[in-house]
């Protein structure tokens, strides 16, 4: 039977500019009609009976957050993204995180690349309607190999098992890692096209960003995982990996802050989508002290916000399609925190509007998930609903508020916004930074 939401102001994520809204219908977790307010108006059906009442409240799509790694469960430390907790505790671990994200007004998310198919796993769950969160778009591990982002260990150890990356070190290897992950239910494949290496950096230079794979490797990956019918991101934030990676094809790239203007013309001429996933970056720079990071870490990441504020609010001007991400997953980026403050960087480090913004966290990151479905308050799209008291396109902010979220419905069905118990870190879940007996008596202090 159709259930409707009445008044409010419309934002439906298209760009357009916020209409007063008369009523919404929403009949099999569709919307089916969206009937703006004027002076002669279709009026609500008579035998409407399930009726929201928005009125004062923005009607708004769903956030959608284009880069949320589900499994790294609030990493401190590439040691405990990458070798503490079991593939089954991660992945009941993450549906315990993903409900946080959804009460944070976050519909749906892209995981773009985690360890073993845990992303795969909490997205299944949640399908099947054993525990509540976003829709979930997912990609297995990072195809990786010596020079690239996830090989972080001396050689001597490798990657493990455990790691978020794989080692793809040659055509073959390249070709039998994407048909692997797509035979175990991948939405997308995740290649680590750059590496940012200390060792690395070219002399003089204030960025360590190499590329990784050549543009002629980056094309194996792409042609098979697109005659495998599964698109292609890439980490790339070396100017020479974004256009190694517009070369081969891909479908959205992540990153891009060390491009050139020359390179970033380039990536506006592909038509290419570009993810920066500024939050992750920004909040190192600004609070990475809370999080254990160390100043030379906090220096290096303040330079790096500045050169990508530079680069890439001029690729905003040549017309690059911009998507909301935030790598959420990180200790300075806890799930169901920061997934709104990406829009408002979009709008003080890269000069969008607010109604800009709110469309690159709509409609722009619905590329990374779902965008015949997902993205806009249309008809024939999936009810993915916020109900905000506030006006975002007045104050881009009200969207990190949670106590501004009036209500989130995930296909028209409204979700439970009571928050969950606070857990615990295990022991074996950190990096041991103090004695493990300490530690495990904390910990059990803290369970009791």
């Amino acid at each position: 039977m159709p259930h409707y939401i009445t008044n409010g102001t419309l934002i439906d994520g298209t760009g357009a500019v916020p209409t007063p809204l008369a009523w919404l219908e929403i009949d099999n977790n569709r919307i089916t009609r969206i009937v703006a307010r004027s002076r002669g108006e279709e009026p609500l059906p008579a035998s409407a009976a399930d009726i929201v009442d928005a009125s004062g409240l923005t009607v708004m799509p769903g956030l959608i957050d284009a880069h949320c790694h589900i499994s790294y469960g609030v990493a401190r430390a590439i040691e405990e993204q990458d070798l503490y907790g079991s593939a089954e505790y991660r992945a009941i671990r993450g549906v315990y995180h993903a409900r946080s994200v959804l009460q944070a007004g976050v519909t749906s998310f892209s995981d773009p690349g985690g360890s073993w198919y845990v992303a795969v796993a909490v997205r299944d769950a949640i399908k099947a309607g054993l525990f509540p969160g976003p829709r979930i778009s997912a990609a297995g591990r990072y195809l990786s190999n010596n020079v690239a982002l996830t090989d972080y260990f001396p050689s001597w150890i490798g990657a493990p098992d455990s790691g978020v990356g794989v080692m793809a070190r040659t055509r073959e290897e390249m070709v039998n890692v994407v048909r692997e992950q797509v035979k175990n239910g991948v939405d997308f494949i995740k290649v680590a096209a750059s590496g940012e290496n200390p060792i690395l950096t070219p002399a003089g230079g204030s960025i360590a960003s190499v590329p990784s794979f050549r543009a002629e490797e980056l094309r194996v990956i792409v042609e098979e995982a697109h005659r495998l019918g599964r698109r292609v991101t890439a980490h790339a934030r070396s100017g020479q990996s974004v256009v190694d990676c517009i070369e081969a094809g891909m479908d959205w790239i992540m990153h891009a802050d060390c491009m050139n203007r020359q390179e970033a013309d380039k990536l506006a001429a592909s038509g290419i989508p570009c993810c920066p996933a500024l939050t992750f970056m920004a909040n190192i720079a600004d609070w990475g002290h809370l999080a254990g990071c160390t100043q030379a870490r906090i220096d290096r990441f303040k330079a790096y916000v500045d050169n990508a504020q530079k680069i890439l609010s001029y690729a905003h001007e040549q017309g690059v399609t911009m998507m909301c991400g935030t790598d959420t997953g990180f200790a300075v980026t806890p799930y169901g925190e920061w997934h709104a403050r990406e829009p408002e960087l979009f709008v003080t480090m890269l000069g969008m509007s607010n109604l800009q913004a709110i469309t690159c966290a709509t409609r722009n990151a619905a590329i990374a998930v779902d965008p015949e479905n997902v993205g806009t308050l249309e008809a024939g799209k999936l009810a993915d609903i916020l109900l905000i008291d506030g006006d975002p396109c007045a104050d881009i902010k009200v969207l990190q508020d949670k106590s501004r979220i009036r209500a989130v419905y995930l296909g028209g069905a409204p979700v439970d916004l009571t928050p969950a118990k606070e857990s615990i870190r295990w022991p074996w879940e950190r990096s041991l930074a103090i004695s493990q007996t300490e530690l495990y008596r904390q910990t059990v202090q803290q369970a009791a």
